[in-house]
């Protein structure tokens, strides 16, 4: 399957001080940076990344920067739209190229030991008709398999859904996510404990920084 990666980065890291999550430093680079790492090899190098400060230091890593449309942090349903938007407009017409990417691959900037085959999972967990796909993952060890919205896979069609969703006030990925026809791959074997590992303040930075 060919598909476009989105990473999200573009929101307030309130519980972390208000700093730009994304760009703190793990393991000697920036946690978008080890990001960017393990997903790029696995689209071919077609990676987005949403956010909505700090542009030029996010441009830096060499690929398209996306802002949400609205400017008043609704989101990452909005960086999500903006990365649909985006790959709804690239998609070939009558006659283009028939192997150009229609699916997203949604990956969250703070999870730095995301699976090296994250997209060949999802893809082969979706059955026929279905059209999206989320993650059921650990974000530890001795962790219960939890929903992983932030580490799903969409066909580009679903652009309109999102813009209704959000005009109607959704504002939860999950509850959008479950409203399509959705499968649910788990993802349980060996070297999945620390797969969807996220950070969410200091504490929880030093702390998984001493893991690996």
């Amino acid at each position: 399957m060919r598909a476009t990666a989105l990473v999200l980065c573009g929101g307030r890291a309130t519980r972390m001080g208000g700093v730009d999550k994304p760009l703190q430093p793990f393991q000697g680079r920036p946690l978008v940076e080890h990001v960017i790492a393990r997903i790029a090899p696995q689209v071919d190098g077609r990676v987005l990344i949403s956010a909505n400060r700090h542009l030029d230091d996010y441009r830096r890593f060499g690929h398209p920067v996306l802002p949400d449309a609205d400017p008043g942090f609704p989101g990452p349903l909005a960086g999500i739209l903006a990365g649909l938007t985006a790959l709804g407009a690239s998609m070939p017409r009558e006659g283009g190229d028939a192997g150009s990417s229609d699916w997203l691959l949604v990956v969250s900037g703070d999870s730095p030991w995301l699976p090296e085959d994250l997209l060949d999972r999802l893809a082969r967990g979706l059955a026929a008709g279905l059209t999206a796909a989320m993650a059921l993952g650990r974000e530890g060890p001795g962790q219960p398999l939890r929903s992983q919205p932030l580490a799903s896979l969409l066909h580009a069609g679903h652009a309109a859904s999102l813009e209704a969703a959000l005009d109607a006030g959704e504002r939860r990925v999950e509850a959008w996510l479950r409203s399509l026809p959705l499968a649910l791959v788990p993802f349980d074997g060996p070297g999945d404990d620390l797969a969807f590992a996220n950070i969410n303040d200091r504490s929880e930075l030093e702390r998984l920084e001493r893991l690996r």
